[in-house]
């Protein structure tokens, strides 16, 4: 049986599974620049305006520093998850493709 003939009776195509999880390991470094990006950005913006005007109330401080240390921890989770996604993905991939090996090799 062929290769194509094989794809034909799943319901998948291996290439789509490798082009989605390429699109998910691009998109999660795209991600991780945005986000890196603009965390840089308020760095500079606190940098040219320090000393910053914070609130009085301790609380209030710690709800402004957490929301500005956010964006880094957001963006490595969103890398963490796209990057795991695709390596899901392979990882399903392989375990298909070892329980249809039907122990013939394509000879070329």
């Amino acid at each position: 049986m062929t290769e194509t003939q094989q794809e034909n009776q799943t319901l998948h195509s291996q290439n789509a599974i490798f082009r989605i999880a390429l699109g998910a390991n691009i998109l999660s470094w795209i991600v991780l620049a945005f986000y890196l990006l603009n965390f840089t950005g308020d760095i500079v913006s606190l940098a040219q305006n320090w000393p910053p005007q914070l609130p009085t109330d301790i609380l209030e401080q710690a709800i402004a520093w957490s929301s500005l240390l956010s964006k880094p921890i957001f963006g490595g989770f969103y890398f963490l998850v796209l990057q795991g996604v695709a390596q899901l993905l392979y990882i399903g991939l392989d375990v298909y493709l070892d329980l249809t090996d039907t122990g013939e090799e394509i000879e070329e």
